[in-house]
């Protein structure tokens, strides 16, 4: 799935504060109380559901991860919408609609994947970005050294740079066979079939089993999610709605393969967003959500904590304040993805 200041919640006056905030409080069932959960469970102790609901969106470090590449960064915000409908609103969502965010193509994909499948690859935009890309893949098979790829695929380019578009010709067969390759080992096989980073030797599965087992309450929280995807071992039980990407990352455009998983648990559901492949940025990543309904000015909303967990090479060598520079900036980029979400559910209803 990919790095503001916080939006200031709207203020009111004399009496219509204190109806608000009563309002907004006595939304929760006798039996619930999703404001002091997200308190409990996240790293917001103080958060507010009146300020929530008026469009701020909170972001902060979680706790610290066990290895220097590895970040966390939780959020937290309000859809004034169902939780049901935020589901499919989440799931269905086109970040390509933001320039801002810096994702240049996004595409669904069958259960069935081919080369096809990712025919529009051949549309990228002229950009700095995605020139990097094909310069990088250029140099393969002898160079692979900007791009996260096993040895074996690495030897499948073929050469060539005849322009048949925005990208070479050769450039998108190869890189619409390696994920093709990919997305059909995880969905036969799972997530521990996935071809390790060449170079590196990173799976992207022990990525994704740090993450989660570093992640200590995050993991806890989620675990029936967890042990229904392939995250948790196996194929998992859910079915997964599964997509690509072609993005910015760092100043060179980089190719990403996500499964998302939706689970009803009790009167909300939870969402993970499982990052198992990138061509470069990162190794793998993890966004969990959980919905929670509550009522905003006397209709159903959703309460959403987000968890976001990061495995990047970027962030092994830093340290003092350049990691929590990057931190800062990783914080800054969920924010802004968040809020362009937030607009785009509004204008849906």
């Amino acid at each position: 799935m990919k790095p503001g200041n916080l939006r200031k919640a709207l203020m009111f006056k004399g009496t219509l504060v204190a109806i608000s905030v009563v309002a907004v409080q006595l939304v929760t069932n006798a039996n619930a109380d999703p404001i002091s959960d997200l308190r409990s469970l996240s790293v917001f102790k103080n958060a507010d559901l009146s300020d929530l609901s008026k469009g701020t969106v909170s972001a902060a470090a979680g706790p610290m991860m066990r290895l220097a590449r590895d970040m966390s960064v939780q959020s937290a915000y309000v859809v004034r919408a169902p939780v049901k409908t935020t589901v499919g609103l989440i799931q269905q969502w086109d970040p390509t609609r933001h320039s801002e965010l810096r994702i240049y193509l996004q595409g669904d994909l069958p259960s069935r994947v081919s080369a096809e499948s990712f025919h529009n690859l051949g549309s990228a935009p002229r950009n700095s970005a995605v020139r990097g890309l094909v310069d990088a893949t250029q140099k393969l098979p002898g160079d692979a050294s900007k791009l996260q790829l096993s040895s074996g695929e690495a030897k499948q380019y073929p050469g060539g740079g005849a322009s048949g578009g925005d990208l070479p010709a050769p450039v998108v067969s190869f890189w619409s066979q390696v994920l093709a390759q990919r997305t059909g080992v995880f969905l036969s096989e799972g997530l521990s079939a996935e071809p390790a980073y060449g170079g590196v030797d990173l799976s992207p599965a022990a990525e994704v089993a740090q993450l989660i087992n570093n992640s200590g309450e995050v993991r806890s929280h989620f675990s029936s999610l967890i042990s229904s995807t392939p995250a948790g071992g196996g194929r998992g039980s859910l079915a997964p709605a599964l997509s690509w990407q072609l993005l910015d990352a760092n100043g060179q455009a980089a190719l990403s393969l996500a499964a998302s998983y939706a689970k009803p648990v009790a009167d909300g559901y939870q969402i993970m967003d499982l990052g198992y492949y990138a061509s470069g940025g990162y190794y793998a990543v993890v966004t969990l959500q959980q919905l929670w309904p509550v009522q905003v000015d006397g209709r159903e909303a959703t309460l959403i904590w987000r968890v976001d967990l990061v495995s990047s090479g970027t962030l092994a060598d830093l340290r003092g304040t350049e990691r929590l520079g990057s931190g800062a900036a990783m914080m800054r980029d969920i924010q802004k993805d968040i809020r362009a979400f937030v607009r785009d559910a509004g204008s849906a209803r």
